[in-house]
């Protein structure tokens, strides 16, 4: 039985193997939900940015906080791409762009 994100990588290689696989209809419909998922989740911060650009000013965003959140999505981004998830890269860049717009913008409007 496959557990973690890696489910849909071991059943691919599996299928390559000529091994039967067992998958489920929710297993197959996560698999399908999870890129919608992927890309509107990272949407969540998008009103954060959008006040910190808007508004010019910077008072009540911590720059540790996003900085740290940035570097974290670099590695999450790095873990998508050794292996080869798209969810976890897609919502990694889309959350990585938005965090690191936040520090520039922290940075700018100090």
């Amino acid at each position: 039985m496959s557990l973690g994100v890696r489910h849909v990588t071991r059943r691919r290689k599996a299928r390559l193997k000529g091994f039967p696989t067992r998958t489920s209809v929710l297993k197959n419909a996560l698999d399908v939900l999870i890129y919608p998922i992927a890309i509107v989740g990272p949407l969540a911060l998008l009103p954060q940015v959008i006040k910190l650009y808007t508004v010019r000013a910077a008072e009540g965003f911590s720059l540790a906080t996003w900085l740290i959140l940035g570097l974290l999505n670099l590695i999450w981004l790095y873990y998508g791409f050794v292996h080869r998830e798209r969810p976890i890269i897609i919502t990694n860049l889309m959350l990585g762009g938005l965090n690191f717009a936040m520090v520039f913008g922290v940075l700018l409007f100090r």
